[in-house]
């Protein structure tokens, strides 16, 4: 069984754990910081850069912010 300070500690990772990190994360263009936003009651995760980069995607649950990210880079490598 698991002690009081084993218990407490499981406690708290689960409640930070399920916060999502929507950035900074790095422009593959300029470098800038690239943050991810979801408007709230809308089913799409959109996302603007400086330098003109910009995505939008319809919102799953399965999907982390990392995900997104990495489709925003596979497209603009795609384009290349």
């Amino acid at each position: 069984m698991a002690t009081r300070v084993e218990r407490q500690r499981y406690k708290y990772l689960k409640a930070t754990s399920k916060r999502m990190v929507f950035g900074p994360f790095e422009c593959p263009r300029c470098g800038s910081d690239l943050y991810f936003h979801r408007e709230p009651g809308s089913d799409k995760i959109q996302t603007v850069c400086e330098c003109g980069l910009s995505g939008e995607w319809a919102y799953s649950q399965r999907l982390l912010p990392v995900d997104y990210y990495n489709k925003l880079t596979d497209e603009e490598r795609s384009k290349k």
